[in-house]
């Protein structure tokens, strides 16, 4: 790692190991949620998919908040406080058994991922410089999807449908997985604190006022949030219930999908970064979602093509997989490089809320449009939603330097 980024320090390692060890828990939990929700404890697919929609909908109150803590406080000891909120709420999904129970236990998974992301991010901006930033974040989101891919796999070996006991065991690993996170956390000594005030400036404090009149970050969130609906936050709610219902594959077929998506990033992210430097992030935002839309198109096709719909989806999902690696080091590094120091917990907290919105949207439209078996509709919406998120990314460059798009890298 030190040949690719040459800045990497202790801490750094450290962060890196912890949140892979941390995602491992999500890969067991998160392909399966609404299959869980649904033909597990029996709710609805529209009332499943409106639970992810509800805890998206409380990250949103929650999330600024945050952000002004952040700021206040330093990223560190929020960061902690909010792993062991989620350690807490994600070993109580096994004892849902109706859709309040559902509603209660996700609300407080909302105020533990509300937590983690302004925190989160504003600590990795201040392990490294600007110069390294982008490649930092990209090896983060490598080690998260890493720990993703293999949890699902190792989900698809666990988990019977028949038998709801097996998912109790991928919440307990789960919330375990939250705990060994917080001790890597808890051994960042020195860093992530409240930021010191030099000998002779006054402390600035900042407002959300300021951050709300930055155009660069209101477009760049708009943009955001069209592509994480029809990215991200779709992939998550609707793939699993369209290729388990419409697709005629079975839940253990879903680890072994998302082990594709991984392996492609973990193959690829380190060679891709390599070649983003010096190219306009602007232009890699369109780059990312035509890929996205390209492979959510071949998993429609397969979904229409049963003997082929395995192969298809995970030829998609590598597609789409292709699309992340130039999307992670971009993503966040954009929002960070036109933060001031001392706003950047509440400018993080802004791209938090930019993923809860789009965790609204994307799971409520996908929840009852499939329950309605509009499926080529809902696959429509996507492709075209995607294709407006990249046209509106290119045009973001009007509004950045050439540093801040990424032209020019310094030495």
């Amino acid at each position: 790692m030190s040949t690719f980024l040459p800045e990497t320090s202790p801490y750094m390692k450290r962060f890196l190991i912890g949140a892979l060890l941390n995602a491992l828990g999500g890969g067991l939990t998160m392909p399966v949620m609404v299959v869980y929700l649904n033909q597990v404890r029996h709710l609805s697919m529209t009332s499943a998919s409106l639970v992810l929609s509800w805890m998206a909908i409380t990250g949103l109150a929650f999330s600024p908040v945050f952000g002004f803590l952040v700021d206040k406080f330093g990223p560190r000891p929020i960061l902690l406080i909010s792993i062991l909120i989620e350690a807490a709420s994600t070993v109580s999904w096994s004892y849902v058994h109706t859709v309040a129970g559902a509603y209660l236990v996700g609300t407080f998974i909302a105020l533990g991922n509300a937590g983690i992301w302004p925190p989160q991010s504003t600590l990795m901006s201040r392990m490294t410089s600007e110069e390294s930033r982008q490649k930092f974040f990209g090896l983060q989101f490598m080690a998260l999807n890493l720990g993703l891919g293999v949890g699902g796999m190792v989900s698809s070996f666990i988990v019977r449908i028949e038998r709801p006991e097996t998912f109790t065991i991928l919440y307990v690993l789960d919330a375990v997985s939250y705990l060994t996170y917080f001790a890597f956390i808890a051994s960042l000594r020195g860093i992530g604190g409240r930021l010191e005030v030099k000998d002779g400036e006054e402390e600035n404090a900042g407002s959300y006022r300021e951050v709300l009149r930055d155009r660069k970050l209101i477009k760049l969130s708009i943009v955001g949030i069209v592509m994480m609906t029809f990215g991200y936050a779709s992939l998550d709610a609707g793939l699993p219930a369209l290729l388990t219902i419409y697709g005629g594959l079975s839940v253990s077929h879903l680890g072994p999908l998302w082990a594709v998506n991984t392996a492609v990033i973990v193959v690829l992210q380190i060679s891709i970064m390599n070649r983003l430097e010096g190219r306009s992030r602007t232009r890699l935002l369109g780059l990312v979602c035509g890929l996205w839309a390209a492979g959510w198109f071949v998993i429609g096709v397969g979904v229409s093509h049963p003997g082929a719909t395995f192969f298809l989806a995970c030829l998609g999902s590598a597609i789409f997989a292709v699309g992340e690696t130039v999307w992670s080091p971009i993503g966040s590094s954009l929002q960070n490089v036109i933060a001031p120091e001392h706003l950047r917990g509440r400018y993080n907290a802004v791209s938090g809320l930019v993923w809860v919105i789009a965790g609204t949207l994307g799971p409520a439209l996908s929840g009852v449009m499939l329950e309605h078996a509009l499926v080529n509709q809902w696959l429509g919406i996507i492709i075209v939603g995607l294709t407006i998120a990249g046209y509106l990314g290119t045009r973001l460059r009007r509004e950045l330097t050439p540093f801040q798009d990424g032209k020019i890298v310094s030495n």
